[in-house]
């Protein structure tokens, strides 16, 4: 029995918290090399070793996972690279 591939590059971003402490969560997965290739640079540019921020009452906090990549972050650090890769996969994810 043949199973599908794995895919080359799974991004997934986690929203938790808020006023109603709602769950929320996007994922893509890049299936072949240059379908990963044009996530990539989105994953580099993303500083992987941001200490998780504080997290302020009622706000969202992320949990960004890239392959074997982590990062926890609060809401008030999602800037710069970081939104761009949340954005991308919620937009894509959605």
């Amino acid at each position: 029995m043949e199973h599908a591939a794995d895919p080359v590059l799974v991004v997934r971003v986690i929203r938790t918290g808020g006023f109603a402490g709602l769950r929320r969560q996007w994922q893509i997965e890049a299936a072949s090399e240059d379908e990963a290739r044009r996530w990539w640079p989105l994953v580099e540019a993303c500083p992987w070793d941001t200490p998780p921020g504080e997290c302020v009452p009622d706000g969202f906090v992320y949990e960004v996972v890239a392959n074997d990549r982590s990062a926890t972050l609060a809401e008030q650090q999602l800037d710069g690279p970081w939104r761009d890769l949340v954005d991308a996969v919620v937009e894509r994810g959605a």
